[in-house]
């Protein structure tokens, strides 16, 4: 990346969830990252700030000349990671090694039927957030679509290559690609898994929302609730994906309230929740004021990282496969 079309507008500072945050001031913003310190020399320099980025993709969208910053951050990450040392990066490389994803694997109902469509949840599906696994994979089944969940399956790598370990990250590629290739059909709950999937292993995965938007469903829940809409759904994936949970909820009779944050960053994901959790918790934390602001009964999102990260704030937070049911099981 150079600076070749940076008009220096500032559009992507303007942007940063990061930079607005009021724990964000280290980081030095997205056009120094990503577009002005990979052309020195003395890029090395920057150290653990060039980590300090939720890979939201918010930067790109802003970016009049459509410059690929993010894309630039994580060639920078690669260089500059070896010499860095953060405990909740150095645990996740861990767990890795340990049980293969970049958390503890809790989930203990695995399906290995030989089924062809794969049910592939995310680490944090497997994690802390099995519960929505299995409420998944039962809404998956209700609507007829027999899949496997299988323990083979390993950490798509995301979260390592976000954090410049590209090395495992590729090892983890090979581990699934072995696994992936006994099936037809691959299902993901996690957006950073399904990019994933698709850009770097060239596999056609589904995102639940992908799945559920033909489908007859019925809301499962009751009042008013707002929206997160993952920054790897809307911005990574595309503006349709984004928009296809809007239909599936509002489609099942969920009782929607738009609001202006509901795709701004969570501050879940790109290895921020691990490597600085006080921003991570901060940017959470803003989110939290403004759902309670609006009244809320809770949020619905369709990423594991955006529930696990604004849930730790109090608010009742569903995956998309939790806040409806297919019509056939009422």
């Amino acid at each position: 990346m150079t600076d070749h079309g940076c008009i220096k507008c500032g559009s992507c500072l303007r942007a940063c969830p990061v930079l607005s945050d009021p724990n964000g001031t280290g980081f030095p913003g997205p056009r120094t990252v990503g577009v002005d310190v990979p052309r020195f020399p003395e890029r090395g320099r920057i150290g653990e700030r060039a980590l300090m980025c939720t890979m939201c993709h918010a930067c790109e969208w802003a970016c009049p000349s459509g410059l690929e910053i993010t894309g630039a951050m994580l060639q920078l990450r690669a260089e500059v990671s070896p010499g860095l040392q953060l405990p909740g990066h150095l645990r996740m490389r861990e767990n890795v090694r340990s049980f293969g994803r970049a958390v503890r694997t809790e989930f203990t109902g695995w399906r290995e039927e030989g089924n062809r469509t794969l049910y592939f949840p995310g680490c944090i599906g497997l994690g802390p957030l099995a519960a929505m696994t299995t409420t998944a994979s039962s809404l998956l089944t209700a609507l007829g679509i027999e899949h496997d969940i299988s323990s083979r399956a390993v950490c798509c790598g995301s979260p390592l290559l976000k954090v410049g370990a590209l090395a495992e990250a590729k090892a983890l590629q090979h581990r699934n690609m072995e696994t992936l290739a006994a099936y037809e059909r691959v299902i993901t709950s996690c957006p950073g898994c399904t990019y994933q999937l698709r850009e770097v292993y060239g596999v056609r995965a589904e995102h639940m929302v992908e799945v559920l938007k033909a489908k007859d469903l019925r809301s499962k829940v009751r009042g008013k609730w707002a929206l997160q809409l993952p920054c790897h759904l809307k911005r990574g994936l595309s503006p349709w994906s984004a928009e296809a949970l809007v239909h599936v909820l509002t489609g099942a009779g969920v009782d929607i309230v738009r609001l202006p944050v509901e795709d701004r960053c969570c501050g879940g994901g790109g290895g921020m929740l691990a490597g600085f959790p006080a921003t991570a918790r901060s940017m959470a934390h803003n989110k939290a004021d403004a759902y309670r602001a609006a009244g809320v009964e809770g949020v619905i999102t369709a990423c594991p990282f955006c529930a696990l990260n604004l849930g730790r704030e109090g608010l009742r937070v569903l995956d998309v496969s939790e806040a409806v049911h297919a019509e056939k099981m009422r």
